[in-house]
């Protein structure tokens, strides 16, 4: 199961969000605020309100943003964008051939299971499709349930030959949430089997690894789906418990298995994934697995490069967020799934960061065929993935920054080398506006000066376009040549404008298709030599000494009578380099005629 399009509208964060065509990993990346994170709040709403894999799974979702579901609908007003507008969500899903075949295959069985659980809550504690015949509930409602499994057939199996399933709801101003009927998606989404069918993951962003000590070892492996379910979307506190547990319940599966004859190679456990994982992003350290005690307990070792031990619960942040992470989504083995991860490089450096999107692509995309979306703001990961064709990145803008009627996803490639010099001269890719104008500062001895300045006082521009430096005035100029080039070659989308300072040139050169400005001042510091600002800087800083603005303009004036000798030297220095280049003859005359001056 994938995400095929998806169309977000009005909701919290986001105004308006149209994706088509989405492959199987996708990052999103952007500034903090612009509303990344409600995308995977909707798309978790949007799964809630069609099925749960717990009883009444859209109440956690109110619960998690404090919405009382017993309040008039009005109070749903939290969850608008624009309050005078329609919310709506709107999705399509893609099954894979093997999960088309499985459910066709057990169609009555994910019927029968999916109109129980709607009929009956208890029955989310029966184990699946194991029934309890014993209980009462059962037996006065399974014709009834047996009666809406043979209502629901026909469409279940209609809506299954279409290439995707269309999920929706939206909810106008003022009334409640209304639901397009989708009679597949409700059953799918209310089973939790993720060997045979898609199922949601969701990783918040707010991740904790407590330390564990073991009291009981669970071998009932349906309990273990059913509590790795509970938390699927929801309870993410408890998500990354239980990992000692786990691994000590492998222990003694594989004890038992060896005695019935099967060897421990022959065994997939999770002690060997996790030592997979130490060999890969800590190869100075050695997880040693559940280690017996003579005293008939188990220790969980970890062997340093030194030959120290320590036990897992001693691991950093970052080691746990790589291992438990991982651990937890690949022990639970799901296939063609959708798993959503906010902020995968939480508590990670940077040399961490460099080798996680291709490790999670590998391993938990490819391996299983699943469809991963990150969410993510760190531009050392980013870096790694814009201009690889197996991802699809985009850079979300913020609602006030993106006109009317557009998309706040913007599609980040980089098709040309002149493309990533761009990207790598704006500098911080969370921030960069793919397909925004970009304006190109002079900057001279402090490089990042004036593109600073104009940040600093005009952030609206910067929430527009990319503002960046091109160091000297030559080297501006060299980029306004390379930037006409592209841009006469049609190679590149965007509008340049470049601002230069003016110095002492007695005029600013000009392009038709690179828009070139100059300050009409010598530097952009010029601009804060006024005698009343500076006067009132003075002021706010209890300096007393100056009494007026007559003093300090004169002062500002022996300044410049200080600086006219530099001056006068640099320009008639600057005269006669020029004055010999362009006098320089580079015809070779000189060499056929020795007697004739080259200059």
């Amino acid at each position: 199961m994938k995400i095929k399009n998806l169309r977000i509208q009005n909701f919290r964060g986001i105004r308006d969000v149209d994706l088509k065509n989405i492959g199987s990993m996708v990052i999103i990346a952007g500034q903090n605020g612009s509303g990344k994170s409600c995308i995977f709040d909707a798309l978790r709403l949007l799964k809630s309100v069609y099925g749960g894999y717990q009883h009444n799974e859209w109440q956690q979702w109110l619960g998690e943003f404090q919405i009382d579901n017993s309040t008039p609908s009005r109070d749903l007003r939290t969850l608008f964008n624009d309050p005078t507008k329609e919310l709506r969500v709107a999705c399509d899903f893609s099954l894979s051939d093997d999960e088309r075949r499985y459910l066709r295959s057990n169609a009555n069985e994910v019927l029968r299971e999916a109109v129980w659980k709607s009929t009956v809550p208890d029955a989310y504690q029966w184990g699946g499709t194991q029934m309890n015949s014993l209980s009462p509930q059962y037996r006065q409602r399974e014709q009834e349930v047996l009666a809406k499994v043979s209502q629901f057939f026909p469409r279940f199996m209609q809506e299954l030959e279409a290439d995707t399933l269309h999920g929706e709801f939206f909810i106008p101003p003022g009334t409640g949430l209304h639901v397009a009927e989708a009679m597949a998606l409700s059953a799918i989404f209310m089973i939790y089997r993720p060997k045979d069918i898609g199922v949601f993951e969701f990783h918040g962003a707010q991740r904790h690894y407590n330390r564990e000590n073991i009291q009981n070892i669970n071998l009932n492996l349906s309990a273990t789906e059913q509590r790795n379910s509970q938390s699927a979307l929801y309870n993410l506190a408890n998500k990354y418990n239980n990992v000692k547990s786990e691994m000590a319940a492998s222990y003694v599966k594989i004890i038992l298995a060896e005695k019935a004859g099967v060897s421990s190679d022959q065994q997939k456990n999770l002690t060997n994934t996790l030592k997979e994982l130490f060999s890969t992003f800590f190869p100075d350290k050695e997880f040693l697995g559940p280690q017996a005690t003579a005293d008939g307990a188990l220790t969980f070792q970890v062997k340093t490069s030194s030959g120290s031990y320590h036990d897992l619960d001693e691991l950093s942040a970052g080691e746990k967020e790589i291992l438990y992470g991982y651990l937890r989504v690949r022990n639970n083995a799901p296939k063609r799934s959708i798993i959503l991860m906010d902020e995968p490089e939480l508590h990670l450096n940077p040399r961490l960061i460099r080798g996680l999107p291709q490790f999670y692509h590998k391993n938990l995309g490819e391996a299983l065929d699943n469809q991963l979306w990150l969410v993510t703001h760190s531009d050392a990961l980013l870096r790694e993935v814009v201009g690889n064709k197996n991802y699809n990145v985009y850079h979300m803008l913020s609602c006030g920054n993106t006109p009317a009627g557009e998309s706040q996803l913007k599609p980040l490639s980089i098709a040309a080398d002149l493309d990533r010099a761009l990207i790598d001269l704006v500098g911080d890719l969370a921030a960069y506006h793919p397909g925004g104008k970009v304006i190109i500062f002079e900057g001279g001895g402090d490089t990042d000066f004036d593109q600073k300045v104009v940040a600093t006082l005009f952030p609206q521009l910067q929430g527009k376009a990319n503002l960046i430096s091109g160091s000297n005035k030559m080297r501006v100029r060299a980029l306004h040549e390379t930037l006409d080039r592209a841009s006469r070659d049609g190679a590149l989308p965007f509008q340049f404008y470049a601002v230069t300072d003016k110095d002492s040139d007695p005029s600013a050169s000009s392009s038709a298709s690179v828009n070139v400005f100059t300050w009409d001042a010598y530097h952009i510091e010029n601009y804060f030599l006024d005698p009343s600002i500076i006067r009132k800087v003075l002021n706010s800083i209890n300096f007393t000494s100056a009494t007026s603005e007559e003093v300090i303009l004169n002062d500002l004036k022996e300044c410049a009578r200080e600086t006219i000798p530099e001056m006068v030297r640099h320009d008639l220095s600057e005269f006669a380099n020029n004055s010999l280049i362009y006098a320089i003859n580079t015809t070779g005359l000189s060499l056929l005629h020795p007697y004739q001056p080259g200059v």
